[in-house]
């Protein structure tokens, strides 16, 4: 039991080395329009365990929130405890609003 414990800290602990394993933040910047707004909208979706989710990081609703018309960027962000216990993707979205 205790060579299992042991195997299992160390595949957690270096599964995700050269990221870091207790706390991970990825940004993925992207580029798509030519819209000349600064207008910000964030949409964010977790999961726990890999086995439940919640939340809606998709591109309609972070315009719904912000109501952008124009899409500029969209960039993505990732954190992740412990790799797999907790993970929040966001999806930030700038652009314009049409008036």
């Amino acid at each position: 039991m205790i060579r299992f414990i042991i195997l299992f800290c160390s595949l957690i602990l270096l599964q995700n080395c050269r990221l870091g394993s207790l706390y991970r933040e990825d940004n993925y910047p992207g580029k798509l329009g030519k819209a000349e707004g600064t207008v910000e909208g964030k949409a964010c979706a977790f999961s726990y365990l890999y086995l439940f989710s919640t939340g809606d990081a998709s591109i309609e609703e972070a315009k719904r929130i912000s109501k952008i018309t124009k899409i500029r960027s969209i960039d993505i962000q990732v954190h992740s405890i412990l790799t797999f216990v907790v993970i929040r993707h966001c999806l930030i979205m700038t652009g314009e609003v049409s008036s």
